[in-house]
């Protein structure tokens, strides 16, 4: 049996695809034969502390208290665990960047000898070297440049990411593709055609409805692109905004709000919050079409998840899960320009058939493609190869 120690910042939602996807992975992954995974994370969640009574997955979760800085999640106690329990495991497997418990879990690995699998989540884009560039500079030299030095295998989503890793010098290992899967819920949860129409209010009545369910950050483009398209459409389309504040993008929500005043869009956007994770299913079942205009997006679960409940997609080719879109003929995809995505939202948007078989095809592509299983059995081969010295 080969133990894997999956090692995170957060397992809090607040904190997006990473923490809300590692669960199900693990959850696999101990589905998979000769492989058990446990979990290692400290409790940051935003200002508060994450709550493990939250926490419903059965694989084993090992908690422990940040005592450093939110943005970085420092733990000391974190950090003496995996010095001394390392030793229990065949291999480490890392997730996310420019943080510490990833910098102690390579620290562990390296002293006890285990290989270690390590996974940028998208955190070594242009996009990510632009923002506070000289104190990613500082950090890459002191610590993620060795987290990267380190690593036998380099897990990204996409291939675009896989480019993105490659790019760097300090590359030494394997770079395998593995996209992440959708929850098993997309394909069971029954359909819920009409409760994303009943939140929008009379507003949305007899206009087609536009989902845009992410956090509300600038990169995903929804002040820069999709409300000016909106604002530009040929049909008087509603746009229903599902997802909650940004804690590294304070004050965006109310930028939100005072563009689509200027637009003269109140009464065609419905700023409806954060919904539960088990209610995002009958946000997609109820869209005409999901857009995510982001600049920067590793993969991007969400777009796997329309794709799942046979939602057609329009996004950006910042969104990297955009090679699984143009495979399956899930949508649209555009540059980073209003132009462009007012003009695929119009096309989407005039054609009803074409949605239909969009979705169709969509969701034959995710049920294929992104099944937490299918990937639990890629990941249980490489972790073999590692286990065995072949790797």
């Amino acid at each position: 049996m080969i133990r894997v120690l999956h090692v995170i910042p957060s397992v809090a939602p607040r904190y997006g695809g990473p923490s809300t996807a590692i669960a199900a992975m693990c959850d696999a992954l101990n589905r998979a034969t000769g492989v058990t995974a446990e979990i290692a994370a400290t409790d940051a969640d935003g200002l508060g502390r994450y709550d493990r009574a939250a926490w419903k997955s059965a694989t084993p979760l090992h908690l422990f208290p940040v005592d450093g800085s939110e943005r970085t999640k420092r733990s000391s106690v974190l950090r003496d665990w995996l010095n001394v329990n390392t030793a229990n495991y065949d291999l480490v497997h890392t997730h996310s960047v420019w943080n510490h418990p990833v910098y102690a879990a390579r620290r562990a690995a390296v002293r006890h000898r285990k290989p270690l699998v390590y996974r940028p989540c998208g955190m070594l884009s242009d996009y990510t070297w632009s923002r506070n560039r000289l104190a990613k500079v500082a950090y890459w030299l002191a610590r993620e440049r060795g987290n990267v030095r380190a690593a036998a295998i380099l897990h990204c989503t996409s291939d675009g990411e896989a480019a993105e890793v490659r790019a760097h010098r300090a590359v030494r290992g394997r770079v395998e593709v593995i996209p992440n899967g959708v929850d098993a819920a997309a394909w069971t949860t029954p359909a819920s055609r009409d409760e994303l129409r009943r939140r929008c209010g009379a507003n949305a009545a007899g206009r087609p409805i536009v989902l845009y369910l992410s956090r509300l950050h600038p990169k995903k483009g929804l002040t820069e692109f999709l409300l000016p398209a909106l604002a530009r459409l040929d049909s008087s389309a509603f746009l229903a905004v599902v997802g909650g504040p940004d804690d590294h993008a304070p004050g965006y929500e109310a930028e939100v709000r005072d563009t689509i005043t200027r637009l003269g869009l109140a009464g065609r956007v419905a700023l409806l919050g954060p919904v539960p994770a088990a209610e995002r299913w009958a946000m997609f079942d109820g869209a005409d079409v999901f857009a995510l205009p982001s600049r920067s997006e590793n993969f991007g679960i969400v777009v796997a998840e329309a794709m799942a409940r046979g939602c057609p997609v329009l996004i950006t080719d910042g969104v990297q899960a955009h090679e699984h879109v143009t495979r399956a003929g899930a949508g649209v995809v555009t540059a980073t320009t209003m132009d462009e995505v007012t003009d695929g939202l119009n096309r989407l948007l005039a054609d009803v058939n074409n949605r239909t078989d969009m979705g169709n095809r969509g969701r034959a592509y995710a049920r294929e493609q992104f099944d937490w299983d299918r990937i639990a059995g890629r990941l249980a081969t490489i972790y073999r190869e590692l286990a065995s010295g072949k790797g």
